[in-house]
């Protein structure tokens, strides 16, 4: 219900760093391109201080990334931020508090879902092992979950349209807009922590409701959200799996499902205008983006056959 979407929203304002977390897709739905051949499964979380601003992780030559691979000379960074270890209800708490169980690993326990895209994850010392390999670092960095720490990428497009309410056109292909995101990094697609069954997130929720709220006097909270989710539908499945990210460790990483929400007929979405940080942009190569959303919007501009 929106009670509890909001509830959860108060819960993750502690986490806006980790909302809209640029992304490295591995592979695509079916429809989509196969995965790029000799690519490492870990960019983004090697060799590097931990998101930016972290401690420095243990070097990791790239032929050591894979487990496969023997490497008894390997001493990974320990780090659990300060946030995670006082203990706020997104994170897990510590495994030797007085007030910690064993997470129930590989299943969905109760609402925390510990189940990987990637399939069954092995344990390393009673903890999750990433499923992609080594990362230098051990522990939970800034992520509240051992194991997977699930997001939601919605792409939710549209057609652009001139003033007449024409779809506009360059070479014969029509051109399509993206709701992005904009934060201190730059532009970017939604992408937030989701509670199990949540393929929109609560920040694009919030967004759409605002909108909703505007426009029309419902009875209910719960009759706003019901509006939300008929607005939006199934969707298209774009991408379901692991993220290279910035923020993974050896014990806990990102994994998000990219759903596509297209308005067809330019009528669902026409009147959101949105904010100026969350709002529509022309989804053209010219835009400047993550680079790893940007992948991900060129398998939805194929998808669609527009423009790029």
């Amino acid at each position: 219900t929106l009670l509890y979407t909001i509830k959860f929203e108060v819960e993750l304002r502690s986490m806006k760093d980790i909302n809209m977390v640029p992304s490295s897709m591995l592979c695509f739905a079916p429809h989509e391109r196969k995965r790029k051949k000799n690519r490492p499964a870990h960019v983004q979380c090697v060799n590097v201080r931990y998101d930016g601003t972290g401690p420095d992780r243990a070097q990791l030559p790239t032929h050591k990334i894979s487990w496969i691979r023997s490497f008894p000379e390997y001493i990974p960074c320990q780090y659990t931020s300060y946030d995670v270890l006082k203990q706020p209800r997104w994170a897990d708490p510590p495994l030797d508090s007085p007030c910690a169980r064993m997470p129930a690993y590989n299943a969905l326990d109760g609402m925390v879902d510990r189940r990987s895209h990637q399939g069954d994850y092995k344990l390393m010392e009673g903890v999750p092992r990433n499923p992609c390999g080594r990362t230098g670092m051990i522990g939970r960095g800034v992520l509240g979950r051992w194991g997977p720490n699930h997001t939601a990428t919605p792409i939710i497009t549209r057609w652009s349209r001139d003033s007449a309410g024409n779809i506009k056109e360059i070479n014969g292909a029509r051109l399509l807009e993206v709701v992005a995101v904009k934060s201190r990094a730059g532009w970017g697609l939604p992408c937030e922590l989701v509670i199990p069954g949540d393929r929109l997130g609560v920040g694009t929720r919030r967004a759409f409701l605002r909108e909703l709220m505007k426009k029309r006097k419902y009875n209910s909270p719960e009759e706003a959200n019901q509006s939300v989710g008929e607005l939006f539908g199934e969707g298209t499945l774009v991408y379901k799996g692991y993220v290279d990210d910035a923020k993974n460790t050896d014990n806990a990483w990102l994994e998000t499902v990219a759903t596509n929400y297209h308005d067809i007929s330019g009528e669902g979405f026409a009147a959101f205008r949105l904010s100026d940080d969350f709002t529509w942009v022309e989804a053209t190569y010219m835009l400047t983006i993550f680079s790893q959303h940007k992948e991900l919007l060129k398998e939805v501009v194929d998808l669609h056959r527009a423009h790029w």
